[in-house]
């Protein structure tokens, strides 16, 4: 455990310095980069067969997930291994290794979304905001389906 708060705290600083500032929807992004990256077994020399297929509400703060999944993943607009589709309100993103069948797909769960949407009609998110997801067991935050 005390490895995987080091690894979160060390991207998060890296999702930070590329975004500007933290929120909860680039530690959002964050987490489902090491969560895809976990699950699929993503070795450092095999990084570049990743991809991300995500579905996103494309209006901040919703879309600072995508800095999240970039800054992690390597999967950017850029090298056209990160593609967006608009999405209403879900948060979903499909994680791909090329030329191979593993496959994740990883859904911001509703009830998250709704305390989000909340907050947001109240104000700013705050770095608490953030941290607060951060902490969040993995079960309670996302849909995990392996594929």
């Amino acid at each position: 455990m005390h490895t995987e708060r080091g690894e979160i705290a060390s991207e998060i600083k890296n999702a930070k310095k590329l975004h500007g500032h933290l929120g909860p929807f680039l530690v959002i992004g964050v987490r489902m980069g090491i969560i895809a990256k976990k699950t699929l077994d993503v070795s450092a020399k095999q990084h570049i067969k990743l991809r991300a297929n995500a579905k996103i509400p494309l209006k901040p703060p919703f879309s600072c997930v995508l800095d999240g999944i970039q800054a992690t993943t390597t999967c950017t607009v850029g090298n056209q291994r990160l593609v967006i589709e608009n999405s209403a309100e879900e948060i979903t993103v499909d994680f791909e290794m090329r030329n191979s069948d593993r496959r994740v797909r990883l859904s911001v769960s509703s009830s998250i979304m709704e305390e989000l949407n909340k907050k947001i009609s109240e104000g700013p998110l705050t770095e608490k905001c953030a941290w607060d997801i951060v902490h969040m067991p993995e079960d309670q935050l996302f849909t995990v389906e392996i594929q």
